[in-house]
Parts: structure tokens; sequence; C-alpha cells
């Protein structure tokens, strides 16, 4: 069962340092709402407009599970959970403007580059996912981050409706370069044997603490590229919308996001 740590959201006023430390150590960190109600809103509605223009356009074609497996424009990231690319540009935003800039550039340093952006729409009643990370190590020792998330709660998300469960430190333990028991492609594209316990093996080290947290709309939770997390469940009755914003280092080039190579929108002659 999920925890929920009540430590889990800073203040407002909660130092930079401090949150950049929080970021660094637990790899991930939930702030409070950021974003005024009219970006909120906007946010949403573009999501709205996209999420129903590329799903009709998708209407009864085939779609599998994973970004190999879907189109330029829509991923079924698991059964029921959607991931729509959606440019700032086309959310009306200038990504270096948005309140979490100052984190993202602090720790991936200024020249950052924005990788991708769009909007996560969970179906009712879609399951859980299962955990995951979103790209891999790069050397043996740990090193600083070179990609970062940033996922925007668009309306309010309480738990029922599955916000984003992250284990708590993975992102020291999920190095497959290091640990030889674990499987890339595992650890990526979502397998059922990819837990927080396969990650500490048969070993002395405590399993990662599973944590999430009900979201107000506008609050954000912002994650290191390589923490274990999943979507949880929707058992709701409406869809959960989040957009996000993810960030990579500068030269970091590797792409597990989006490799699809085909596109929904038929070409008009």
């Amino acid at each position: 069962m999920s925890k929920s740590r009540s430590d889990l959201t800073g203040n407002g006023c909660a130092p930079k340092a401090e949150q950049i430390q929080r970021l660094e150590s637990d790899g991930f960190l939930l702030l409070p709402p950021v974003l005024d109600a009219d970006t909120v809103a906007t946010l949403l509605a573009v999501s709205h407009e996209r999420l129903q223009t590329i799903r009709s356009a998708l209407g009864t074609k085939e779609i599998g599970i994973g970004s190999a497996a879907g189109y330029d424009e829509i991923v079924q990231r698991s059964p029921g959970r959607w991931d729509v690319p959606i440019t700032p540009q086309q959310f009306g935003v200038v990504d270096r403007d948005m309140p979490w800039w100052g984190l993202v550039s602090a720790i991936l340093g200024e020249d950052a580059e924005h990788s991708f952006s769009g909007v996560v729409s969970s179906d009712p009643g879609s399951p859980p996912q299962h955990w995951h990370t979103d790209s891999p190590h790069v050397a043996r020792d740990h090193l600083p981050a070179h990609a970062i998330n940033v996922m925007v709660a668009l309306h309010d998300i309480p738990l029922a409706m599955g916000p984003t469960e992250c284990a708590l430190g993975s992102h020291f333990l999920s190095n497959h370069l290091s640990n030889p028991s674990l499987v890339l492609n595992e650890l990526i594209y979502q397998h059922e044997g990819t837990t927080p316990e396969i990650l500490v093996g048969d070993t002395e080290t405590e399993i990662p603490e599973a944590c999430a947290q009900a979201m107000a709309a506008g609050s954000c939770l912002i994650f290191d590229d390589r923490l274990l997390h999943r979507g949880l469940g929707n058992q709701s009755n409406k869809p959960r919308h989040v957009a996000y914003f993810a960030y990579r280092k500068n030269g970091y080039t590797e792409n597990t996001h989006f490799e699809a190579s085909r596109s929904v929108i038929q070409a008009h002659p």
C-alpha cells in the first residue's frame, strides 16, 4: 500500500538550496501550487482540445502499449493511460519562464534543453502502471541527473484519481551498469517484475519507500529521470490530466519517450 509522507510538500518559502538538496537526495520534490488559476485553465483547455483531436484521429486504429507501439502524436503508456505531445508554444508558454526553471537549471545547468512536453490522461478505471524509470544511468558511478521531469496537476488530483507514486531515493539504486542483476529494458519499458524490492535484491539495503500524495491544481512533481516511479490507478469516474515538461542536460540525446515511426494523422492529397 502506498504511503503518504506528511513532509513531502515543502512550503512556498523554502530556500532554493533546500529544494535542490531534496530533489538530489530523494529524487523528487512536490511543490505546492506554483501556477495561477488562469495558467492552469489555459494548459487544461489546450490539453483537452489536443486530446480530442488526436484521439478522434486515432479512432479504431491499432495501438499497443509503449512508445514504439504508438504514433508520433499519441502513445498508450499503459492500458487507458494516454500521452499526447504538446509543445510549449502550443501550450502558449515559455518553458524558461515557468516557476520551476530555477530548480531545473540549478540541477541540469543554465544551458539545459527542453526535450518533451505534453499531457498524460488516464481514463477512469485505468490500472496502476508497472514501476519504471524514464531513462537509464550513463555511468557505473552515480552522476548528477541528466534529465528532469516536471508534472503539473491540471485539476485537483486526490489519491483515488491516481497521482504519481515515487520510490524514495531509488535513483541511487536503479543503475543497471553497477548492478548486473537489473535488466535495462525491464527498468525502462514497464515490466511486471520491476518493483522497488528488486533494486536492493539480497543486500541489507533498505527497500525504497513508496510515496504518493494528492496534488492540488497547479502543483507540480519534479523528479529525476532515473527515479523508479509509476502512475497509480484511476479509481474515480473522471479522467485524470497532468501536463508534463521534460528537460535534459545539453548534449544528452537518449530517447526512450517517443520511439514511434508512424503518424496517426493521414496526409491529405
